[in-house]
């Protein structure tokens, strides 16, 4: 009777295990590493493309808020000279050209209008935490905060404009307003304009005074405008100034 030896297969060392486990702990070690390593680049190149992009934003946005604290201040003094005209003056002592063109800047709206994509862009979809350094992060928070209080102020002048509106339009008659509605006129036109002769909708000195004390609310708006716009102007120069050393941005 024929009888079957069975084959006996070596035991493997428990080093051969060892190496197996070690190669299988290396490879998935390693491409966790590559991962990391990856993801660390995306978050990092995303980091520097925020930075840049709020950079530029910045740029233009402290060139805007120096120019408006510029109008700002030139349309309060405007302001406080009309308001001074209905004080001292009688109506008839000044040419109506001169009422008209200081009376004009009551109703001057201030608005300033930021460039805010990308801050609101970090803000809505948390892109903030690409940002490491603390440094960076709280100076994009002051910049914030002081954009959201300007912003605050300059939504007051709203129900002021609308009072102001419908006081300035019960003495002047809008169609010769036209000819001086911009900044940028020359001091020769806004000279000619001033000794002109037109009419008044109103020569009662009431609804002067009453278009005057409204003035007054607008002028004290106006300063505490330009002490917001100052406040974000420097909170924004701070942050461009972190972002340029921190990033190298030019």
């Amino acid at each position: 009777m024929e009888v079957h030896h069975h084959s006996h297969t070596a035991r493997k060392k428990w080093t051969h295990y060892f190496w197996e486990f070690l190669m299988l702990f290396l490879a998935v070690f390693c491409g966790f590493l590559a991962e990391y390593q990856l993801e660390h680049k995306i978050e990092k190149d995303r980091e520097k493309q925020y930075a840049n992009s709020l950079y530029e934003d910045l740029k233009i946005d402290t060139a805007i808020l120096k120019e408006a604290m510029q109008v700002n201040d030139f349309v309060t003094r405007k302001i406080d000279t009309f308001r001074n005209m209905v004080q001292h003056q009688p109506l008839h002592s000044l040419p109506a050209g001169s009422w008209y063109y200081y009376g004009r800047f009551g109703t001057r709206y201030l608005q300033v209008a930021f460039q805010d994509a990308t801050l609101h862009q970090l803000k809505s979809s948390g892109g903030l935490r690409y940002f490491k350094n603390r440094d960076v992060t709280d100076a994009i928070a002051r910049y914030d905060q002081s954009c959201r209080r300007l912003q605050t102020q300059l939504d007051f002048q709203d129900p002021v404009y609308e009072l102001l509106l419908s006081t300035r339009n019960k003495i002047f008659n809008a169609y010769f307003l036209d000819e001086v509605m911009s900044l940028e006129l020359s001091a020769e036109k806004i000279d000619s304009f001033k000794q002109k002769t037109m009419p008044f909708l109103s020569e009662d000195k009431k609804d002067f005074i009453q278009y005057a004390n409204i003035c007054q609310i607008r002028s004290n708006n106006n300063k505490n405008l330009w002490d917001r716009k100052a406040e974000t102007l420097k909170k924004g120069e701070e942050l461009l100034a972190i972002l340029k050393n921190k990033y190298g941005l030019k």
